[in-house]
């Protein structure tokens, strides 16, 4: 599941437990933001000021959700205008991952849709209240707004680029199931998601 041992080509800090799927990352030594690509690691810049607030988890941490255990790898913080939201990159212990939204309270287990599941080139066409089409299944559009990352920690599965604007849609099924969109340019990606009970939530912490 681990990588092999790479450095911090900024201060030599040495990574010895990336795991296969990281590769963006941030030195913890420097702060240097790092991306790998195949056996090579470059620094793309620092990796943005995330001003510390009360959080139900963190990295290090584990969240349980019914059977898996999914280990918090990285953390996403997005700006759209009106408020942020928080992500978090996990893996389970078999290494399927998996995204964990934050937003003021409503937290919600989203994975990566099949390529092809949802017909490319939707965005200009959604409206907000209306319906889209997905598997046979009709989902509420209940958001569609742009957003840029401020700020990220940890390890990432995708290169992030920090205050580049992108679109996204929240659309909701009839048994409450989340679809998520998120467009930019020259690409897009489609998430299906659960709500998960904040209450409920059971976390196993990294330190006690």
């Amino acid at each position: 599941m681990n990588a092999p041992p790479v450095t911090c080509p900024n201060c030599g800090y040495g990574f010895e437990r990336l795991r296969k799927s990281t590769r963006m990352f941030d030195c913890p030594s420097c702060g240097t933001t790092l991306f790998r690509e195949a056996d090579a690691v470059a620094p793309v810049g620092a990796h943005g000021e995330m001003h510390e607030t009360p959080m139900l988890f963190g990295i290090g941490d584990t969240v349980l959700v019914g059977r898996n255990k999914f280990d918090v790898l990285g953390h996403l913080r997005f700006d759209y205008g009106r408020g942020t939201w928080d992500e978090f990159w996990c893996e389970n212990r078999s290494g399927r991952g998996a995204w964990i939204s934050v937003d003021e309270g409503d937290v919600v287990l989203q994975e990566p849709m099949p390529e092809g599941a949802v017909r490319k080139g939707l965005m200009g066409q959604l409206r907000l209240g209306a319906g889209i089409r997905i598997d046979d299944e009709v989902y509420e559009i209940t958001e569609l707004d742009r957003a840029g990352c401020i700020a990220f920690r940890g390890e990432l599965p995708e290169k992030i680029s920090l205050g580049e604007a992108h679109g996204f849609v929240n659309a909701t099924g009839a048994d409450g199931t989340l679809i998520s969109g998120e467009f930019w340019a020259g690409g897009e990606a489609w998430f299906a998601g659960e709500w998960l009970d904040p209450f409920e939530l059971r976390v196993e912490r990294l330190h006690g």
